[in-house]
């Protein structure tokens, strides 16, 4: 139980960490589209009016159009599908850690239970043991009487 406890911690990691770097590439994704709308933002206050110009901020404003797809895409549904992972995660080992401690002081009951009859059990045994002795000084005595009878 103990082995399942740290696989599902393990796993809860694996999953953080994948979801961090998924948050990560978002982060990088919008990063480079604000770097790519600042470029073209550059260009525009530069006060240059030539075709060439213009053809440059448009093929920078469809990059980060892009990027910023990018970023929709990763935020989206992979970041939700890891969040929902990461939580069943967490809550298998919760009741995993629940388990445990549930059988944990299940063990420690019976141990106490265990104690509790081999202490019983030596006292039987004790007793028999002197009932034995006390059947074989009856026994003797008894020898020692018809000895005496007979001879």
């Amino acid at each position: 139980m103990a082995k399942q406890v740290q696989e599902k911690v393990g796993l809860i990691a694996q999953a953080e960490a994948e979801y961090e770097a998924i948050v990560d590439e978002v982060r990088g994704y919008c990063q480079k589209a604000r770097e790519l709308r600042q470029q073209a933002d550059e260009l525009r206050r530069s006060g240059n009016i030539a075709p060439k110009v213009a053809s440059e901020v448009r093929k920078l404003l469809e990059q980060a159009e892009y990027f910023y797809q990018l970023a929709d895409e990763k935020d989206g549904h992979p970041r939700l599908e890891a969040i929902r992972r990461l939580e069943e995660l967490q809550r298998e080992a919760s009741g995993l850690r629940e388990t445990v401690q549930h059988n944990e002081s299940v063990l420690a009951r019976q141990k106490k239970e265990l104690d509790v009859a081999k202490e019983e059990a030596a006292a039987m045994i004790r007793r028999a043991e002197e009932r034995i002795q006390e059947t074989e000084k009856l026994i003797a005595s008894q020898m020692a009487k018809l000895e005496e009878l007979e001879g």
